[in-house]
């Protein structure tokens, strides 16, 4: 998930490099219309893609790349987070946050 510096002045903006916001975007669509197909057209799976959806109602929820959505029981059962490698290890260091 992309999240900007909060408190960085107007011209500094960090430099993503190879995971540019674009690129970013377009691998989020890219599953999403994948799964979609899958979802919506064959059937082979029962999960719903949502992209940019947030995990709870009103502000401060996070607000993963893709969810697959249980419309049955009205769960998020999976959480896809789009990472390029260079950013996998630091991620992957970071203790799981899970809301409830």
């Amino acid at each position: 998930m992309y999240q900007p510096l909060t408190n960085a002045p107007f011209m500094v903006r960090e430099d993503d490099g190879t995971n540019s916001p674009l690129d970013h975007q377009r691998m989020i669509s890219k599953l999403t219309v994948e799964l979609g197909v899958l979802f919506y057209h064959t059937k082979a799976i029962s999960l719903e893609p949502l992209p940019e959806t947030p995990l709870g109602e009103g502000p401060g929820h996070q607000v993963p790349d893709v969810i697959l959505f249980d419309n049955a029981a009205q769960l998020t059962r999976i959480i896809i987070e789009v990472a390029h490698p260079r950013t996998t290890n630091r991620d992957c260091l970071e203790p799981l946050k899970v809301s409830q």
